[in-house]
């Protein structure tokens, strides 16, 4: 049984969110729109009785009656997971849901599930006299439902239960109130099928390193060690030791106690009749025994305790411990899921740690017995996006105007892609090109606020040079400039972008010389082979023309299979490339470049550094379509 949907209404920021769950999902977004929000308020549905407490604060500030709901929808629900849930999980049904609520100060658990409405009345009286008096009533008001005498409550109840699983078909979906979910009455249902666990960002590992049941270590002992062996061999100590505690007792204070109750009789003799008075000794049983552990931290000859260590230290050893957490399960606690839920799980880590903790994170899930593990966490961390899993980003943003804070959450599905470019990019590349080569390089697009998409990275240094001269510090602006090589890549990806909620602009070229620049570099071979190589040319040509007519057309622009220079609020194109615009409009760009090379200070070709400090250091202004580019790109950004 895994999450697969959770709804949010009024918790914190959170006003009413729908978020989708995977094995692996990865909130980001905007600092303060409620990433982490989300986690904590899962945190309260599954442990809230454990000291995760609400109040009025944790109210939305738009809710008219304070009332705060989390629901949980979960699905890949086994055999075990149905007997545990009993009619909450029927045969048959895809998944089940939870909810739990408060409000002024009142927590209910509340569940969806099949069952026969007149009982649903008849389970509502909570006084077992009342219950078997309306169960009675119901009786001799609907004789043909057959049903049983009950004298006890327990009875009554086992029978509706039974009956109810007897007759399916009259069985209708009802709410259900429920506090045995968490624990409140009985055994936790939950508990027993999933274990939930949150590292939240100021978590510090002194506080997981206590054997108790709620840390981090109480979580691995409890998973990995079996200590029953033992504690049943410290109780038959303990009983022993006991029971020779009883027998001092009595041979010491016996004999003396005797004669205090003779004593004691007589005297109560002379005011009552028949009753005598007995005085013996009390021994105090003691607590059942249980072994507890403790974590300290050797450091050559230092020894000490795990609050002297460094932030980055404990990080650490909380994620070793979540890690062994997930490897080292018993084999009988394998029928539960594993929930990891962490906030920023990058803190305090340097970048190799980091990359090492984002992989470490995707290989429990991937190698978990019967995918039993599930891991969820907030980041702002580009390296915890994994490059072939975007339906695994939940992007959350504010939306614009409304008078109190409300948090939209965006996804992206490969079947959004392909409706989207449906006629325009054939289903097989969309799906090769998300899985391979342009999953690395868009993952620091998510984080952007606008994301300029170009073909090369020779864009990229011109684009960046340009603010540069204006001092525009596109990245402190929220913008990124990603290069995706290719005219169908730059579709995809603004697709993908524009998905996941993040305003796109596009730079192309036209290559409108692309053909004759060809032609002219096999000019010098026999006419047999240039031949070949013009007719390839030509198909080349034509297929570029017809990718200019796709791209405009999805930019929402007149198609035009050989545009012009142009820079509009959505795209700039160049109409060969942007080096012949360059050539034309900006020739000391290129001599500027040459220097560069000639110095030592450049590298020749396209090279994105050298195309950025040749921009940044050229003495002349650059022409006005490069201009243009950037202050459409800004005015996207909102600036």
């Amino acid at each position: 049984m895994k999450i697969k949907r959770v709804r949010i209404e009024n918790f914190c920021c959170l006003h009413n969110v729908d978020v989708f769950f995977e094995d692996i999902t990865s909130f980001i977004g905007p600092t303060g729109v409620g990433k982490s929000t989300v986690l904590r308020a899962l945190d309260w549905f599954f442990n809230g009785e454990k000291g995760v407490a609400l109040s009025d604060d944790d109210v939305h500030s738009a809710t008219e009656g304070g009332r705060i709901s989390v629901e949980v929808e979960f699905d890949g629900l086994t055999d075990h997971d149905r007997q545990i849930l009993g009619r909450y999980a029927p045969d048959g049904a895809p998944s089940v849901s939870i909810w739990r609520t408060w409000q002024n100060g009142e927590d209910k658990i509340t569940g969806k599930a099949l069952a026969f409405g007149p009982f649903e009345e008849v389970r509502k009286n909570d006084k077992a006299m009342e219950l078997r008096r309306a169960y009675d009533q119901l009786r001799e008001s609907e004789p043909g439902l057959g049903l049983p005498s009950a004298g006890t409550k327990d009875k009554v109840l086992e029978v509706m239960r039974s009956w109810e699983l007897a007759n399916r078909d009259r069985l209708t979906e009802a709410e259900i109130e429920d506090t045995h979910f968490f624990g409140f009455a009985g055994q936790s249902r939950l508990a027993q099928l999933i274990d939930f666990v949150f590292v939240s960002a100021d978590l510090r590992a002194y506080e997981e390193t206590d054997d108790q049941k709620a840390t981090a270590l109480g979580r691995i002992l409890d998973h990995a060690v079996d200590r029953s062996q033992a504690n049943e061999q410290l109780g038959e100590i303990e009983e022993s030791a006991h029971l020779a505690r009883q027998e001092v007792h009595s041979k010491v204070y016996g004999p003396v106690l005797d004669q205090v109750s003779a004593a004691l009789s007589t005297e109560v003799a002379k005011f009552t009749t028949g009753r005598t008075v007995v005085v013996t000794p009390t021994v105090q049983a003691p607590r059942p025994a249980r072994t507890t552990f403790q974590v300290s931290i050797r450091d050559g000859a230092a020894h000490t305790s795990v609050h002297r260590q460094g932030h980055g230290f404990q990080r650490a050893l909380i994620i070793a411990a979540l890690k062994y957490l997930a490897d080292r399960r018993r084999p009988d606690d394998g029928m539960r899921t594993l929930c990891l839920a962490i906030e920023e799980p990058e803190l305090f880590q340097h970048p190799p740690q980091a990359r090492t903790f984002a992989k470490v994170l995707r290989e429990l899930v991937a190698t978990s017995p019967q995918g039993r593990t599930q891991v969820m966490y907030a980041t702002h961390n580009p390296v915890f996006i994994d490059p072939k899993g975007y339906h695994q980003i939940r992007r959350l943003c504010r939306a614009a105007c409304k008078e109190h804070p409300v948090t939209e959450v965006w996804k992206a599905t490969e079947e959004d892609l392909v409706r989207a470019l449906d006629g325009l990019v054939d289903k097989k590349v969309i799906r090769s090109r998300t899985e391979g080569a342009l999953g690395g390089a868009l993952a620091e697009g998510f984080f952007a606020h606008v994301v300029v998409l170009v073909e090369g990275r020779g864009d990229e240094g011109v684009i960046t040079g340009c603010a540069d001269r204006s001092r525009i510090n596109l990245g402190a602006e929220g913008v990124s400039v990603i290069q995706v090589n290719g005219k169908d890549n730059l579709m995809i990806a603004d697709v993908l972008f524009s998905a996941l909620g993040v305003p796109c602009y596009v730079v192309f070229d036209g290559d409108a010389g692309m053909e004759e620049r060809k032609r002219e570099s096999v000019s010098h071979l026999i006419p047999q082979q240039r031949q070949e190589k013009e007719q390839e040319f030509e198909r080349q040509a034509r297929k570029n023309r017809a990718k200019n007519v796709n791209l405009l057309q999805y930019l929402g622009a007149t198609p035009n299979p050989q545009p012009a220079d142009d820079s509009t609020g959505r795209y700039t194109v160049f109409e060969d490339t942007l080096e012949t615009y360059l050539d034309q409009h900006w020739p000391t760009w290129e001599e500027r470049r040459r220097e560069l090379v000639r110095l030592g200070e450049g590298v020749d070709g396209k090279n994105a550094a050298t195309y950025l400090e040749t921009t940044r250091t050229v003495a002349t202004e650059p022409p006005f379509l490069l201009h243009a580019l950037l202050e459409n790109v800004r005015s996207l950004a909102g600036r």
